[in-house]
């Protein structure tokens, strides 16, 4: 490309940028001026318009219908040459040059030479300068006429009936939604046994129904209020000491030694207690029951004696693992007497409780561990306490192996299973208890979170 050529293509694209700023500030302004009469119909009348919506789509429209004007009448190669002669003054010397390319004639490569060597002396940006759209001034007013209009106060030219027609559509799409939420609660509190008793909590749990609740707003908060209180109960129950039975006992089975061989009877009860499966561990219970209850040939009472050398070792762990040595450490080091310590791991009266905090207080230790440690030995006694009658019902029923004791060894692994089932049934409430606490979070979440619009 000679210069001559790379002089006018600059001078082409400042001329078109010149043209598409012109034709873009013209196009915003007949958008922003169609843009605030629609603002303006909206905010008298509080009409239900997306504006964002209309005016991101007019304003893609006005850049996209000033693009392609500039396609339209974009300046060609001659207009260029013609527009730079005529702003630096050359007297038509560059379009004639560039009328002039490629003719032998003397005279023409004559003038394409001099085009070309003036060319060389100048510079389109200098000569064809960015200069203010004309269209410039109306694009900025029609802005500030948009501004102004979006400052109108909604609902100016409505009347008060289409006003109160809006707020009871509203208030009757915040019903619906907030009442199938509580639907989602009721059948929650319904369908499971560990929350029934909150039952009579359900009576006009969605509230706004008879129509006493005017605000959206209001029909959220009573129902949301509804379902903290119902939520509190839940967690109240669930913070009863009884349930951190549960992963006490797992915590405390869990250093249950398996007993061998691989064959022996109660093997895969103290496997499942171990894991602290209290179902499989009941189940398997109920299976050496029935054995006991089937005895027939020598080979039975063979077992019958393995089982119950099995069962007294079982017995044997539980009742060590029933006494939480460290915790017995702590509270003497503490300045609790020993044999008070010992009777507090046996029974925990509520006397004990307040002794325990005023004794620990003159320790020195703070409120917060004071009221950690007291815990502690609130769920360690409970625990410890099954664990000693689950031990208690399988020393009895170590007893199958003597003839005259059968029937109290049956009666103790009787007990034994009571201990089991008792377990189980505390896991099943309690992971109601945390199933509930979390569908009611969803449903409060989802209930304070406005109707879309």
């Amino acid at each position: 490309m000679t210069q001559l050529e790379r002089q006018i293509d600059a001078a082409k694209r400042r001329l078109w940028l010149n043209r598409w700023l012109g034709t873009t500030c013209w196009a915003i302004a007949i958008a922003a001026t169609s843009f605030a009469f629609v603002v303006l119909i909206q905010r008298l009348y509080d009409a239900p318009v997306p504006l964002l919506g209309i005016g991101g789509a007019m304003l893609a429209g006005a850049v996209i219908a000033s693009t392609v004007w500039l396609v339209v009448k974009r300046e060609d190669a001659p207009a260029a040459a013609a527009a730079l002669d005529e702003a630096a003054g050359l007297r038509e010397r560059l379009s004639s040059g560039w009328f002039c390319r490629g003719d032998s004639d003397a005279f023409a490569r004559a003038v394409v030479a001099d085009a070309e060597r003036v060319s060389a002396s100048i510079t389109a940006h200098r000569h064809i300068r960015l200069t203010v759209p004309r269209g410039l001034g109306w694009s900025l007013a029609s802005i500030f006429l948009v501004a102004g209009v979006l400052l109108i106060t909604p609902g100016l030219l409505s009347s008060g009936e289409a006003s109160e027609l809006g707020v009871v559509a509203d208030r009757q799409q915040t019903y619906v939604a907030v009442k199938r939420q509580m639907d989602v609660v009721r059948k929650l509190v319904e369908t499971m046994p560990a929350i029934e008793e909150f039952s009579d909590q359900l009576e006009n749990l969605d509230g706004g129904a008879g129509g006493d609740l005017k605000r959206s707003d209001d029909i959220r908060h009573e129902a949301i209020k509804k379902i903290d209180k119902l939520e509190d109960a839940i967690r109240q129950k669930r913070a009863a000491a009884n349930y951190d039975t549960v992963p006490q006992m797992r915590k405390m089975l869990r250093g249950l030694r398996i007993p061998k061989p691989s064959d022996g009877p109660t093997r895969k009860l103290a496997q499942a207690l171990a894991k602290g499966d209290f179902k499989t561990a009941n189940e398997e219970l109920k299976a050496l029951q029935e054995q006991l209850a089937t005895l027939k040939s020598d080979d039975d009472r063979e077992m019958v004696a393995k089982m119950s050398k099995q069962l007294a070792a079982l017995a044997k762990q539980l009742e060590k693992l029933a006494v939480d040595e460290k915790l017995a450490q702590k509270l003497q080091q503490a300045g609790i007497k020993k044999e008070d310590v010992e009777r507090m791991l046996e029974r925990l009266s509520k006397k004990d409780v307040d002794q325990l905090k005023k004794m620990l207080e003159k320790s020195g230790l703070s409120q917060k561990k004071i009221e950690q440690m007291v815990k502690q030995l609130q769920k360690r006694q409970q625990a410890g306490a099954l664990a000693k009658k689950l031990a208690a019902g399988m020393k009895k029923g170590a007893l199958a192996e003597n003839p005259g004791q059968m029937g109290e060894a049956m009666a103790g692994l009787a007990i034994a299973g009571e201990q089991l089932s008792e377990l189980e049934q505390l896991e099943q409430e309690m992971n109601q208890l945390d199933a509930a606490m979390a569908s009611l979070g969803e449903a409060r979440d989802t209930i304070d979170k406005p109707c879309p619009g």
